[in-house]
């Protein structure tokens, strides 16, 4: 589990790093899709954030994996 963990968080990490050069690019060419790109770019790992924020929360300090 802990390499499956391990290979999602490489892939997004190059999704996102992707994205960023995606934005630029749009950004420098003038495209009306840089709005949607951007709020793909920041808005994505806030909502990551966010959801793993609230599944702690809810999850509780007793019901940790492994420990």
């Amino acid at each position: 589990m802990d390499r499956l963990k391990r290979i999602a968080a490489l892939a997004l990490a190059i999704f996102l790093l992707a994205m960023v050069f995606v934005t630029l690019y749009l950004a420098v060419t003038g495209s009306p899709y840089f709005m949607a790109s951007l709020f793909v770019t920041l808005g994505l790992p806030l909502l990551i954030y966010v959801y793993l924020f609230i599944y702690r929360l809810l999850k509780g300090p007793d019901d940790r994996e492994g420990h």
